[in-house]
């Protein structure tokens, strides 16, 4: 089968592709923090997001609902079920406010205020494996970088000095900070492709695709799992665009390879440029050298991460 790739992407536009784009790098390293949290979280029956409400509260208990659904709803996360969960097991209790009958406020259980002495711990050593190699004399520059990104995405950072444990609770948290990186970068983007009736996983494949046409399915499978992607319905929808189509590898039956149409082809000179705004606004006063150092601190965390237990 001949490749229908047209001109090569120019040089400058190739760092913003998957997999070896910041965003999708970010992205990444979001998602491994997520699942190596989550495997240390399940022996307590708590998911990140349960983390996200013990954390406020450890820092003002009694919060309205509003207060928490904000933070959860910044990284992807969905009150009500979170909080049911967490009230039948005994963690929290909701109570109406006494001054104001229509704000429910959120309270701690002695089980909930139990596990502060137990749950910091491990978020800090799962830090420490993240960030191991980088000097301790550069994290809080790195940590200044990534406010400032979140800044630039529409969201306020941490305008104050973090001390103790308090530096582990979220929102102040590494963990926590990337993946608002990762949903505001998202969201973004989202919004970016909308007229082209393409979301950030069809980004992913296409992107694979510019750089080598006629990928095995697996190759391709594995970037958009990294992320948290599913082929099938991804590749289906992109087939019925006419953007992509399937054929059996002439060698090896049992293998599909996937093939950019023309007009899977064209969109290499619609969409990278504009892949590049949304970065500029991500990078916005960022010089070059931050972004240098922040692209090899995402990259060797990732490396700590794909290597830890």
């Amino acid at each position: 089968m001949i490749s229908t790739q047209t001109e090569p992407i120019p040089t400058h536009l190739k760092r913003l592709l998957a997999p070896h784009g910041i965003g999708y790098r970010i992205k990444l390293l979001s998602q491994l923090l997520n699942r190596k949290f989550q495997e240390r979280l399940d022996p307590y029956r708590l998911t990140p997001f349960h983390w996200i409400v013990l954390c406020c509260l450890w820092q003002e208990d009694g919060q309205a609902t509003s207060s928490i659904g904000e933070r959860l709803q910044q990284v992807g996360g969905t009150l009500t079920g979170v909080l049911d969960r967490m009230s039948e097991r005994g963690l929290i209790r909701r109570e109406r406010d006494a001054q104001d009958r229509r704000v429910w406020r959120i309270w701690l259980t002695d089980a909930g205020r139990k596990l502060e002495e137990v749950l910091p711990p491990i978020a800090t050593a799962l830090r420490d494996a993240t960030l191991q190699g980088i000097p301790i004399s550069e994290r809080e520059h790195l940590s200044n970088i990534v406010d400032r990104i979140i800044a630039n995405l529409g969201e306020s950072a941490i305008v104050h000095p973090i001390e103790g444990w308090e530096a582990i609770f979220a929102p102040n948290n590494l963990g926590y900070r990337i993946k608002l990186i990762a949903q505001l970068g998202t969201r973004r983007f989202q919004e970016i492709l909308d007229p082209f009736a393409l979301t950030p996983f069809h980004w992913v494949v296409l992107c694979c695709l510019w750089q080598e046409d006629g990928q095995a399915t697996s190759g391709i499978g594995e970037n958009l799992q990294q992320v948290g992607g599913t082929l099938t319905g991804v590749l289906d929808r992109m087939c019925e665009r006419g953007i992509i189509r399937r054929e059996r590898d002439t060698h090896d039956r049992r293998v599909w390879r996937i093939w950019l149409t023309d007009a899977g082809s064209d969109l290499k000179t619609t969409l990278p440029p504009i892949a590049l705004g949304l970065l500029h606004v991500m990078m916005a006063g960022i010089s070059e050298e931050e972004q240098s150092l922040l692209s090899e601190w995402v990259n060797r965390s990732i490396a700590n991460l794909t290597y830890t237990s």
